[in-house]
């Protein structure tokens, strides 16, 4: 089978070959092919070659479909995302207050009103609110992390509203709890809507208080009294009327009726990443375990075991390295956290205690897919990583439905993040469940990976990743 390339047909088009010399020589040096348009003919072969390599689609295909994944991991969580339902806490004390005229007015009801109506009742609303009466009750509920905030109008709100028309003015305060340790990103948004609120609501209560003062004001002529001694009081009473709703109004405009003061519980404190200390902390014990399960796998691949006996030893040599490395690593993380970042860490035996807990729960996890499925776990490890991190990084409720079915109910960086949450800023109060979740699905994949004991090996001189 004969072969020719572009430069043959280059040469058997453009120039004459003398074939009675027996070695091809040229007639004319004029006629001899240029060194340019040779080397263009050897790059064009270059680079044909290339393009029919198979590897080269195939690598186009994989960046691709990796692009395609990481881009729905990492955006498709976050790039909608929008606050809707997070938890309030409305406590109504307020004792309302009695006009002379005998109408009754309670100002803490009308704000309750306004609330569910405009930020609290519909489907789509930014918070859901809960109306409670005590506030202790609030304060407590707010610690177990179920309400972002509390709003409480005292027993004395309506009074001190009123006192506009006295002397003696004094707002009407309204007291603002916010969970800042829920969320930060949370806290931020609650702080501008509560501004607003305040806003709207005196200007609201100064339209109704100014109606019920002019309707408290109109007097009637007492009856017995002479026509002409009628007209003459009611004209007078009448002035002075309109005289002291003149001075109300007026004083209702320069005057603020309804003051709220902000404060926030649970506080998060200064060098903890903007509140983000949780979820790096829970980023680097994920990875922490990823590490440790390639590593450990590496190692018990070099043995081979084949026995049943062989193999559960190994399983346990596994799980006792894995230990000591997430402690060791706890140990760096505080000692470069704490003290040469100046990461505030409320306990330094907890966070060892509790990052080498958790960790250590995702080793378990980790490794029976790397042991399993060897270069194929990896992948699945890592794609859980990239679809978890943007959600953790949120609140649940500004998550869409389908995240939170299918992602967020089972992702085990959640619970990760909810014991270092409450280790960080709940004084450890609401960790159980989160970590008995970890360490059930911890111990879960750890009695999967020593039944995979009584499984027949293949012996092999690689190892599921290659090697």
């Amino acid at each position: 089978m004969i072969t020719v390339t572009f430069y043959d047909i280059f040469i058997i088009n453009q120039h004459c070959v003398d074939f009675n010399s027996g070695v091809g020589e040229l007639h004319s040096p004029r006629l001899q092919p240029k060194k340019e348009n040779r080397e263009r003919v050897e790059i064009m072969e270059i680079i044909v070659g290339i393009l029919k390599q198979k590897i080269l689609w195939i690598g186009l295909a994989v960046v691709i479909l990796f692009a395609s994944v990481l881009t729905i991991a990492l955006l498709g969580s976050t790039i909608n995302a929008e606050l809707k339902g997070a938890p309030m806490a409305l406590v109504l004390q307020d004792e309302g207050v009695a006009l002379q005229s005998g109408v009754e007015l309670n100002f803490g009801q009308k704000i309750v009103d306004s609330v569910m109506t405009s930020i609290g009742g519909q489907d789509n609303s930014a918070f859901k609110w809960t109306i409670l009466t005590d506030k202790n009750e609030a304060m407590d509920a707010m610690n177990d992390q179920k309400y972002y905030g509390a709003l409480i109008i005292p027993k004395d709100f309506s009074k001190k509203v009123m006192s506009v028309t006295s002397a003696n003015q004094t707002p009407g305060e309204v007291e603002v709890y916010i969970n800042n340790g829920m969320s930060q990103t949370v806290a931020n948004v609650l702080t501008q809507v509560m501004e607003k609120m305040e806003t709207g609501i005196n200007d609201k209560l100064r339209t109704q208080l100014a109606a019920q003062l002019a309707s408290a004001t109109k007097q009637t002529p007492e009856i017995g009294q002479s026509p002409s001694k009628q007209t003459s009081q009611t004209a007078s009473a009448q002035a002075a009327a309109m005289q002291a709703q003149r001075q109300m109004m007026q004083s209702l405009q320069q005057n603020t009726l309804v003051s709220f003061t902000i404060d926030k519980v649970n506080v998060i404190p200064d060098h903890s990443a903007n509140g983000n200390a949780p979820v790096s902390v829970t980023m680097l014990a994920w990875m922490t375990g990823l590490t440790s399960s390639i590593l450990l796998f590496f190692v018990i691949k070099k043995v081979e075991p084949t026995k049943k006996t062989e193999k559960a030893l190994t399983i346990g040599i596994q799980i006792v390295c894995a230990i000591a490395f997430c402690f060791i690593a706890s140990l760096v993380i505080l000692i470069v956290g704490n003290g040469l970042l100046k990461m505030t860490i409320p306990n330094s035996f907890e966070f060892c205690l509790y990052f080498t807990l958790i960790s250590f729960s995702f080793f378990l996890m980790q490794s029976m897919l790397v042991n399993g499925l060897g270069a194929q776990g990896i992948v699945l490890v890592m794609l859980i990583f990239f679809f978890g991190l943007p959600m953790i990084s949120l609140p649940y409720e500004m998550l869409s439905s389908a995240s939170k079915f299918w992602l967020y109910s089972w992702m085990p960086l959640r619970f990760g993040v909810e014991v270092m949450r409450d280790f960080f800023y709940f004084a450890g109060s609401n960790m159980i469940k989160p970590m008995t979740s970890l360490l059930s699905a911890g111990a879960i994949c750890l009695a999967l990976s020593f039944l995979s004991v009584f499984m027949p090996v293949k012996k092999s001189k690689t190892s599921n990743l290659g090697f």
